[in-house]
């Protein structure tokens, strides 16, 4: 509780002189998994280093809550007095409405794009920012059109085709309509390759609770359940599912065997369903989301079952070393 009030406090951004602000969306939820990490890992140092050791109960059942808390104030109020002073320099500083503003001129720089490189370079930053936690410009779908989605739209609408549309190759028609079936990084593929080839009962566990965000395209219980998030072993496949993905989908655009995504999609719509849709119906779009999906298993396959062996050779040295 300490900690999401002092991560909370640190989000909070003044907007106008009556100081009445908003929370800064870069630093909470899953934009913000590694600000978040940060100071949870500092409340939990503090309570370590500062709290009173509490007396014994004689029973469990019966422990005296408020002798716990008194002996966890001091702790609990270094962190929400850091806490203060860090929104306040963030705030004095115009560090948060820089950043803010920044990171929304830059996403929107690259989700207008249009360009074939630029928007797999984007897509790439996305990646790799996802996987330490942090936002990458590509990691929310749009739910109001760009300048290049309406322009799109527009021509299909008149001319009753969206194979010669102006932009065919943008993140709307690449990126999110191939490469984030189960959220970014292509993790539904994680969770089907879980059910295919491992062994272990925890991954089991993981992959039976994530199955439907992941139909959805959420991947937070992914990320943090395996985890996948500071995962080296994930790195690879994270990144390379996706950008496989969007490579079939650009031959496929360019060859004309399936139109560019064009038409709104809802917002957590099922992956192999979005290019389907986007195209008002186009089955051989249908037919390349599924050969997606399933060579994004391939990709994943390997690389899960290398990190179930690092698993189970760390619990298997764990449980030699408490037997010596």
């Amino acid at each position: 509780m300490t900690a999401a009030i002092a991560l909370l406090i640190v989000a909070y951004q003044y907007t106008n002189q009556n100081q009445i602000g908003v929370f800064n969306t870069l630093l909470i939820g899953t934009n913000g998994l590694t600000g978040a990490l940060i100071v949870g890992g500092l409340t939990g140092l503090l309570f370590k280093w500062f709290s009173k050791p509490v007396p014994a109960q004689s029973s469990p059942h019966t422990a005296d809550i408020l002798t716990r808390t008194f002996s966890s104030l001091l702790p609990m109020a270094l962190i929400l007095v850091l806490a203060v002073l860090v929104s306040l320099a963030l705030n004095w500083l115009m560090i948060i409405t820089y950043s803010a503003e920044s990171w929304s001129a830059f996403q929107k720089y690259a989700t207008t794009s249009h360009s074939l490189w630029l928007t797999f370079g984007m897509a790439v930053v996305t990646l790799l920012l996802e996987i330490l936690g942090l936002a990458g410009p590509y990691q929310e779908r749009l739910v109001t059109n760009s300048a290049t989605m309406t322009a799109n739209l527009n021509y299909a609408l008149t001319h009753h085709s969206a194979y010669h549309v102006p932009y065919p190759y943008t993140a709307n028609t690449l990126y999110h309509a191939f490469g984030t079936f189960g959220g970014t990084g292509m993790l539904l593929a994680l969770v089907i390759a879980i059910y295919i080839g491992s062994n272990n009962h925890n991954y089991h566990v993981v992959a039976r609770w994530s199955l439907l965000p992941a139909l959805f395209n959420s991947n937070g219980p992914l990320l943090t359940g395996l985890p996948v998030l500071y995962n080296p072993i994930y790195l690879i496949p994270f990144v390379l599912a996706p950008v496989v993905n969007m490579g079939l989908a650009a031959l496929a655009i360019g060859f004309h065997w399936i139109p560019p995504v064009v038409y709104p999609v809802p917002v957590g719509t099922p992956g192999p369903l979005i290019a389907f849709i986007g195209t008002n119906g186009n089955v051989v779009a249908l037919l390349l989301g599924i050969v997606d999906l399933a060579l994004s298993v391939v990709i994943y396959l390997p690389f899960m079952r290398l990190a179930e062996t690092v698993v189970q050779a760390a619990q298997a040295q764990v449980g030699g070393a408490k037997h010596v």
